[in-house]
C-alpha cells in the first residue's frame, strides 16, 4: 500500500517551532510534547517525517542553516560599497536582530555545539560537517572580497573565514553571560579592522618616519 504524502508544510511548522524552542531552551530543555503542542501536530504526524527526537535536531539544524543562508543574503542585499564595508554593515544587522529576540536571533549552532556537540557520533558529525559548510561558505565570500581587492590578501580567505568563526561563535556566547552585544559590536570592528589591506606607507611617508 503506497504511504500517503506527506505534507511539507507541517514539516516546516515543525521544524520552525522546534528552531524556536531549541533556542530558547535547549535540547535536553525541549520535550517533543511541548514542541507538538506548539505548532498542533499530532505525534503520528511527528514521526511521519522524523525517526528519532535527535534526527529532528539534526534536521533543525539543517532547517536553520537554510533560513540563516536566505537572511544574510537578504541583509547583504540592503547594504551598499566594497565588500568589507557589506560585511560589516551586515553584521550590524545581525546584531540589531539579535538586540529584537535575542532567544531566536542568536545561532543555534553555537548553542547546540555546547549542549550535544559530543553527546553521539551523530550529532558530532552533524554539528562538525555544519561547522565547516558555513565556514566553506563565508571562505567563498571572503576568497571573492579578496578578488574585488577590499579584504587582506597575505592570509588565505579560509584562515580569514575561521577566524571571523571561532571569534564570532566566542563572542556570541559572551553576549549570552553579560546580555549585552557589546561583545558583537567589538569582535565585528577588530576583526573588520583586521581584515582590511594593511596600508603601504607612501615614499612621503617612509621619509617622514626615517627622518
Amino acid at each position: 500500500m503506497d504511504q500517503p504524502k506527506r505534507n511539507e508544510h507541517n514539516r516546516d511548522k515543525i521544524l520552525q517551532t522546534g528552531m524556536q524552542l531549541f533556542a530558547r531552551k535547549g535540547y535536553h530543555g525541549t520535550g517533543l510534547k511541548e514542541v507538538l503542542n506548539a505548532c498542533q501536530v499530532p505525534k503520528g504526524s511527528f514521526y511521519n517525517y522524523f525517526d528519532s527526537k535527535e534526527q529532528f535536531a539534526i534536521d533543525v539544524l539543517e532547517y536553520q542553516y537554510q533560513q540563516d543562508d536566505k537572511k544574510w543574503e537578504r541583509w547583504d542585499a540592503m547594504t551598499s560599497g566594497d565588500s568589507l564595508t557589506r560585511f560589516r554593515a551586515s553584521l550590524q544587522l545581525f546584531i540589531e536582530d539579535y538586540e529584537q529576540d535575542p532567544n531566536t536571533s542568536g545561532c543555534l549552532l553555537t548553542n547546540l555545539m555546547g549542549e550535544i556537540g559530543n553527546a553521539s557520533d551523530s550529532f558530532r558529525q552533524i554539528i562538525d560537517s555544519s561547522c565547516n559548510r558555513v565556514i566553506d561558505h563565508i571562505e567563498k565570500h571572503f576568497y571573492d572580497a579578496q578578488l574585488e581587492g577590499s579584504f587582506r590578501q597575505d592570509f588565505s580567505a579560509r584562515a580569514l573565514a575561521q577566524l571571523f568563526w571561532d571569534s564570532w561563535q566566542g563572542a556570541l556566547l559572551r553576549t549570552k553571560v553579560e546580555a549585552s552585544t557589546q561583545p558583537l559590536v567589538d569582535v565585528a570592528d577588530m576583526l573588520c579592522s583586521l581584515f582590511a589591506p594593511p596600508i603601504t606607507p607612501t615614499i612621503k611617508d617612509r621619509s617622514n618616519h626615517e627622518a
